[in-house]
């Protein structure tokens, strides 16, 4: 090891605290080297430690009954399918790169979450994306929501797997600093879900994918993969906007887990081949002896510290026994992959570095995340004691004429359609009846081979964030579990990513804390467990030239499960003629609204009305009414209110509707309130008799609203217009504002 020991300087310069420094001498029983140094910095990140959010992430029920591999345990969530299948799943952000190079980095985000769940042997299925983006009247939000829906269309066209689903929110919250949360899906029989460890003294261990190259080494945690300074020989964008990589190192995956006894498979990402050593040593309770200089490289004169900590894609880390070589070497050899015999596996508890012969790294393994040696802080913080004030209708004047409040709203980017970057996407996978033409409140993934099919959504409303964290954050979890249930699902977990500013500033912790407080009292609530996951801090806009935190925006994406395909439900009407029925309570309330921020210019108020236990008896009755065929379409009030509601409703299949308000309720309120634990039903006129009398026999109030109409869209015998003038206006906004006019 080298005799030039660092300083307490060198370390702070690598964003090491004293303390810390103290401890890695600590653990070492001695004072580490310059690369040793540099690990422990790369491994102590907050994005690679989660030191500042872990203590709180500890709090989050984890347990379920078909939970197979708990949050932190692997490289992503599974959970149990039945019939002999699991699903993996995952929520990753990338959002630093996504403001530097928004194209680039949206590519990358699907490219690191995808190797998540590829690595734990599962068939990727689809894609989810949950984006925020600045005040629309800024170019600049124009231009980075331009880039990243490419660079996230141009991953998907590569990879050649479905983005089925997620939402997209503008707001002067994101102004500079774009949210970009990814969910990846997979399916893999339950037998062959692929650990992440490396275990039993003699095994070996192999890199399998990419040649490395100093991709990353230099830059900061946040700017990953492909954002990295890339030295020679240059790499186009071409050549970084190539999926093929992934696509050969999926296969190989593949290949290798149906023919090779695997022990582990480890993601090679932000921490390097390092870090990935250590998180699979940790996992299995043993050591790693790496020869350096065995790692196969793209490029002459890397130094030890590059291939250690190389970012590069596209890479793997492969623990098997030594009789499983031959075997392997045949398999890959047929691929267009590298492969190389980099270590063994000892029973040393430590990773031990060598090169030419010498040591020049050796570490603890308990360093790692959830390790035991790893840091993990408390935080100040403050709570968020003064709420914003409900919104009293009472001193505002109602609106003269309605149409014109529908007319201004549908220049809203967060109400109206995201048709205009759907219709990028590849058709999802899944049954003609599952397409375009009826689509759901969330997702529907195809099974092949089975009766059942996943659900899956990603929600968080951001306003609601903005008024009340701990409320904000139960309604992204309860409208994430009310949109599988609408979608005739079965909620079975869900894994969330954390967006938040900076942690050390005690307000922004104050939401941070009481997000997952709210997170973890509506899991409860829903018994629905946290699997996986992602906490992404020191997301800062500039305003004014200051730096401010971003709106808190813990994102949920759920899955959940249809147990027969026929009990899939649509969100379209589908005769003129059927019943149109609310299931719930309206209310005067428009807390938090679109309607409060675009017709009554309140950015901020108190959040809408939610209770849990309405809302749970509402998704068990949405359930049942489901089951028993007694609706057509099934359709949760949410954004915009009930009339954006049996809008989408209609505009399928261009149905128009006549409805009656409630005589009780403010109009305003009725038709644009976003009150919780609503949700929008068509009956055939047959099944009427038998919807009402299901009705009846619940606690769960309901109303009948009007009915399905042939094309004209009528409020309390006051026309709206006809569907098709509606669907235009609804489905061309967003085109017309990324085409700046």
């Amino acid at each position: 090891m080298s005799a030039n020991l660092p300083s307490l300087e060198e370390a702070e310069k690598l964003e090491l605290t004293s303390e810390e420094f103290e401890k890695i001498k600590s653990l070492l029983d001695r004072h580490p080297n310059a690369l040793e140094l540099e690990l422990f910095s790369r491994f102590w990140s907050e994005h690679a430690s989660y030191k500042n959010s872990i203590k709180w992430l500890r709090t989050l029920p984890v347990k379920g009954g078909q939970v197979l591999v708990e949050a932190g345990d692997e490289s992503a969530g599974a959970v149990d399918l039945g019939d002999g299948n699991a699903c993996v799943f995952k929520v990753e952000s990338h959002n630093s790169p996504c403001a530097i190079q928004p194209r680039l980095g949206a590519f990358t985000g699907l490219r690191v979450v995808m190797r998540d769940i590829v690595s734990m042997g599962a068939k990727p299925a689809a894609f989810l994306s949950s984006l925020r983006f600045g005040d629309g009247k800024r170019d600049t939000a124009r231009w980075l929501f331009e880039e990243v829906a490419e660079g996230i269309c141009e991953f998907e066209r590569g990879f050649k797997v479905p983005i089925v689903g997620g939402e997209t929110f503008f707001s002067r919250g994101y102004n500079t600093t774009p949210v970009v949360n990814n969910m990846a899906i997979g399916i893999v029989p339950r037998d062959s879900i692929i650990s992440a460890k490396a275990q039993g003294d003699g095994n070996i261990l192999l890199i399998v994918g990419a040649r490395t190259g100093k991709d990353g080494v230099e830059r900061g945690v946040f700017e990953t993969d492909i954002l990295a300074e890339i030295d020679t020989p240059p790499v186009s964008i071409d050549q970084m906007m190539d999926a093929s990589v992934e696509k050969e190192l999926f296969e190989a995956i593949q290949y290798l887990n149906k023919h090779v006894k695997l022990i582990g498979v480890q993601p090679i990402g932000t921490q390097g081949v390092a870090g990935a050593a250590v998180e699979m040593a940790a996992r299995g309770k043993s050591g790693v002896h790496i020869d350096v200089e065995k790692v196969p490289q793209r490029q002459k004169g890397l130094e030890v510290k590059d291939i250690l900590l190389s970012q590069t894609w596209g890479r793997v880390l492969v623990c098997i026994k030594p009789e499983e070589l031959p075997k392997l070497k045949e398999l890959i050899e047929s691929l267009e992959v590298a492969m190389a015999v980099i270590g063994t596996v000892t029973d040393s508890n430590k990773v031990v570095c060598s090169y030419s012969g010498s040591v020049v790294a050796e570490l603890p393994v308990g360093i790692a995340m959830l390790g035991d040696e790893a840091p993990e802080y408390e935080r100040e913080y403050v709570e968020n004691k003064e709420k914003a004030p409900g919104i009293n209708l009472d001193i505002y004047d109602e609106p003269d004429h309605y149409p014109d409040v529908v007319k201004k709203m549908l220049s809203n980017l967060n109400v109206t359609s995201k048709s205009w970057l759907t219709s990028k996407f590849h058709k999802q996978n899944g049954d003609a009846d599952d397409g375009d033409e009826y689509p759901s409140d969330a997702a529907f993934i195809d099974i092949q081979g089975s009766d059942k099919a996943l659900t899956a959504t990603m929600d968080c409303n951001s306003r609601y964030m903005k008024s009340d964290a701990f409320i904000g954050a139960q309604i992204a979890v309860a409208e994430a579990a009310r949109n599988i249930v609408c979608a005739g699902g079965q909620p079975l977990a869900l894994s969330d990513c954390l967006n938040f500013g900076n942690p050390h500033d005690p307000k922004v912790y104050g939401t941070f804390v009481d997000s997952v407080k709210g997170i973890t009292k509506a899991c409860k609530d829903f018994d629905v467990p946290v699997v996986s996951g992602n906490v992404s801090f020191y997301n800062q806009r500039s305003e004014d030239g200051q730096l401010k935190p971003i709106t808190p925006t813990p994102v949920i994406g759920m899955i959940g499960v249809v147990a027969d395909k026929k009990h899939h439900s649509t969100l379209s009407f589908k005769h003129k003629g059927d019943m149109i029925f609310l299931a719930g309570q309206s209310r005067n309330d428009v807390n938090s609204s679109e309607y409060a921020s675009s017709i009554l210019n309140i950015k901020k108020s108190a959040a809408p009305y939610y209770n849990a236990e309405e809302e749970i008896e509402l998704q068990q009755v949405v359930a049942l009414m489901i089951q028993k065929g007694l609706v057509r379409s099934v359709h949760d009030v949410s954004n915009g209110g009930l009339f954006f509601t049996l809008l989408e409703s209609g505009i399928p299949l261009e149905f128009g509707f006549d409805i009656t308000s409630d005589a009780e309720v403010r109009k305003e309120a009725f038709l644009f309130g976003e009150s919780q634990s609503r949700v929008v039903v068509s009956v055939a006129p047959a099944k009427q008799d038998d919807f009402v009398d299901f009705m009846m026999e619940t606690d769960v109030p309901f109303s009948i609203l009007g009915h399905v109409t042939k094309g004209e869209v009528r409020i309390d015998d006051e026309s709206f217009g006809y569907i098709s003038e509606l669907k235009e206006a609804f489905e061309q906004k967003l085109e017309t504002w990324v085409e700046g006019e």
